[in-house]
């Protein structure tokens, strides 16, 4: 996987047309005639490979009096997409790649977005924006970081960029300076508040972002903290789309599926999800139109997403570093890996307060997604902050295993082949593994912790079951290596020495 720090020439073969000119030539609806509805902080690959490219369907299938809900963009860090999507009009091509689709690829070309602009130099134009009787929605993917948040998910009003807007709150350079201060425009100005959108990858990500603006407009007005919690909305949604890291091939399909050359094509899973909870200010897409599910309660897809995705994700990647296998669709290709995880997310399923049905929908949707061997994606970045992710979406998983009586065997396996990767500096080949983690969570497990000491959690009787059952799966490990493990704790829990000895 080569990620490039820019596009290839595009200069180099006249035979291709531009994206811009095919636009023009088959472009679903009229770009001009589009207005901005919508504020977006954070216009990376997932944004324009998930929400982009969902309201680029609904501006297609809507008639003209639907086209009032174009995008601006706002980058508040790296400039690297305005620069190569300007020269595009910013439009770019989406292909959806699949091994395991009927129609293995598909490629077309994005028009929501009307312009991307630089917040930091554009501050008062984004302001104006987002204080415009047109703008309804302000919506971010800005990852964890761009929230600042301290360990306790609050508002870390210690973090620089946080204190420089508190001593300038009419100029932000942060996703929350602007949104209060845009906020605090339109109360000034007697308009209905914008609803504001979290599509981050945070568990309950709307309260999240709720509790952040309103510790930092405590922090400049209290008045206006008071108006943001009665008159403002602050949705939570689940997202869901795999768009790998950009590879060298991206750019070869734009040119062999349209005959055109692009300078930021994204590629991405067919599949995507987007549930949003039904609580808004004023104004929104009739989106559901196109396939987002809207809902008073995301709970059960929170669930879902957050423990048959990226647990089950982060438990096949812990798993095959351990096993030195580069890539996740050739770990979940091995019998050995397909078997354990489908009777890891049985288990799962089993600790999780979801009707059965619904978790086995998705279940099969994981298992196939997963296996997709057109989307590349490296073991050694799945793995990457493993810790983070043992406190995030596994430890409650093990919390509500133990609490319903729920075998902890298969869920702690996959945790305790990491920590021994991790230990041993060493994939089970020999081959060194150096773990993507915060230097103090390596030591400690350098150091013999296991999860409740990688966690820093308070000693109590369902942290010392859980720690006994890492130790026994880390001596299984050792003792009979990772395929024999897998295969053993498949048959329904681990035979005794006097068998395996036998076998």
């Amino acid at each position: 996987m080569v990620n490039l720090l820019r596009p290839p020439s595009v200069s180099s073969s006249s035979r291709f047309g531009t994206v811009t000119g095919l636009w023009r030539e088959q472009s679903p609806y009229d770009r001009r005639a589009l207005k901005t509805g919508i504020v977006h902080f954070g216009p990376g690959r997932f944004f324009r490979g998930h929400l982009a490219c969902i309201i680029h369907n609904y501006l297609a299938q809507k008639d003209s009096q639907e086209q009032r809900w174009g995008i601006c963009g706002v980058s508040l860090k790296s400039q690297q997409t305005i620069t190569r999507l300007k020269p595009q009009r910013f439009l770019y091509t989406l292909t959806k790649h699949s091994s395991c689709a009927q129609n293995r690829e598909e490629a077309e070309v994005i028009g929501s977005i009307r312009e991307i602009v630089n917040g930091r130099e554009k501050c008062e134009y984004v302001l104006e924006k987002m204080a415009s009787p047109s703008v309804h929605l302000v919506t971010l993917t800005i990852t964890q970081g761009g929230y600042h948040l301290d360990k306790n998910f609050n508002l870390d009003t210690a973090n620089e960029d946080i204190a420089h807007d508190l001593r300038n709150p009419s100029t932000p350079t942060t996703a929350i300076g602007f949104i209060v201060e845009a906020l605090r425009r339109r109360r000034d100005r007697s308009m209905t508040p914008f609803t504001t959108l979290s599509c981050d990858n945070l568990p309950r990500n709307g309260e999240i972002l709720r509790k952040a603006v309103l510790a930092y407009a405590h922090s400049i007005d209290p008045q206006l903290a008071e108006y943001i919690r009665d008159s403002a909305v602050f949705p939570n949604s689940v997202v869901d789309r795999i768009v790998p890291q950009e590879q060298e091939s991206d750019y070869n399909y734009p040119s062999r599926l349209l005959q055109v050359r692009d300078r930021a094509p994204i590629v991405t899973e067919p599949f995507w999800q987007f549930v949003v909870e039904d609580n808004f200010t004023g104004d929104r897409p009739k989106w559901e139109d196109t396939g987002v599910i809207m809902t008073s309660d995301i709970t059960p897809f929170l669930y879902m997403k957050s423990r048959f995705l990226n647990a089950v994700h982060s438990f096949i990647a812990c798993l095959a570093v351990r096993a030195g296998i580069e890539y996740m669709h050739e770990a979940i290709a091995l019998p050995e890996f397909q078997l354990f995880t489908r009777l890891l997310m049985d288990d799962i399923a089993a600790a999780t307060p979801v009707p059965r049905q619904m978790c086995e929908q998705y279940m099969e949707q994981v298992l196939l997604r997963l296996s997709n061997e057109d989307l590349p994606d490296t073991t050694e970045r799945i793995s990457s902050e493993t810790c983070r992710k043992i406190g995030k979406y596994i430890f409650p998983i093990l919390q509500d295993a133990y609490s319903l009586n729920v075998s902890m065997k298969r869920i702690i396996l996959p945790v305790a082949a990491w920590l021994l990767a991790v230990r041993e500096e060493a994939c089970e080949s020999g081959q060194p593994y150096h773990a993507k983690d915060t230097q103090s969570a390596i030591t400690a497990i350098q150091e013999g912790a296991v999860i409740s000491g990688i966690l820093g959690l308070e000693n109590c009787e369902h942290t010392q079951v859980v720690d006994n059952e890492c130790q026994q799966a880390l001596r299984d490990i050792q003792t009979h290596g990772l395929l024999t493990t897998l295969k053993n704790y498949s048959e329904g829990g681990i035979l005794n020495e006097t068998a395996l000895s036998a076998s």
